[in-house]
């Protein structure tokens, strides 16, 4: 259980980066802002090419020691996680994108949730978008598992709001851009790990959930990614020829849906411009 005295928990906190410069800051701000604290945070620098960019921001953050993780390549968000899998050697991993930060009560919340007797192998939360205002939180959330369901149609557990216990861990994320958390979440469901998800947001990004700059906002690439997916998950036994087909109409609808409100919002924008 968590170490009351010492305000920690038995969990390593695995932070991928690429010249994320401030997000990486706030990032690690939050980790430290922690009311319970994790007991290793691994920093995986994805080849930046700045051998001082890293090193000072992790040694300006309030949580001290990180283990900073420096690959010789680009490996892409998934086998830079991979790589802090490998480093760290908590029994629980909590992955943070370097920017997404989290709320102070994240870990106190979720750990206490994790180390229940009755525990799932996983879990997750809410995630809000765009900066918004933490939320004020009137006692304990509903907490419901994932199901088949649910994480085939919509990804239910942004990375960042993810714990899993190190002993559940069946897949490591594949390399490749875009929906390679996705996968890593949705192969361990379909795999029979429980995963929970609380119906409480304690994780948030400054940007929108898609149509900004940045990964967010590259539609094609997350359709693509999306695709992807559902294809890898078929390929390697998870789901069945029955299930694949009605995903890839689903996932289409959604693109179509995006696109239409990422046209809508640039035509507010243009009118509120032209005023």
């Amino acid at each position: 259980m968590a170490d009351s005295a010492l305000k920690t928990a038995p969990i390593s906190v695995i932070i991928p980066t690429y010249r994320d410069g401030d997000a990486l800051r706030r990032a690690l701000h939050s980790v430290a802002s922690q009311t319970l604290q994790p007991r290793e945070v691994v920093v995986v620098d994805d080849a930046t090419g700045d051998d001082e960019y890293p090193d000072t921001i992790c040694a300006q953050c309030p949580f001290q020691p990180i283990k900073l993780i420096k690959l010789p390549r680009n490996v892409g968000p998934g086998g830079a996680r991979n790589a802090g899998i490998s480093a760290s050697s908590e029994p629980f991993l909590a992955f943070l994108d370097a920017d997404d930060e989290w709320h102070p009560h994240k870990l106190r919340l979720q750990m206490g949730l994790m180390l229940a007797s009755d525990a799932p192998a996983g879990s997750s939360h809410r995630k809000s978008f765009a900066g918004a205002a933490w939320p004020t939180f009137n006692g304990w959330a509903h907490a419901r598992r994932i199901t088949r369901r649910a994480i085939l149609t919509s990804n239910v557990a942004s990375i960042s709001t993810v714990v899993i216990r190190r002993d559940a861990v069946q897949h490591r994320f594949p390399r490749t851009y875009a929906c390679e958390d996705y996968w890593f979440v949705a192969a361990h469901v379909l795999s029979g790990v429980e995963f929970i998800r609380m119906d409480q947001t304690l994780a948030r990004s400054d940007k929108p959930a898609f149509g900004a700059s940045g990964l967010s906002g590259r539609l094609n690439a997350m359709q693509l990614g999306e695709m992807r997916t559902h294809f890898s998950l078929l390929r390697n036994g998870l789901i069945s020829a029955w299930e694949y087909a009605p995903l890839v109409a689903w996932t289409l609808l959604k693109y179509l849906r995006r696109i239409s409100i990422v046209k809508a919002r640039s035509v507010v924008t243009l009118a509120t411009t032209r005023k």
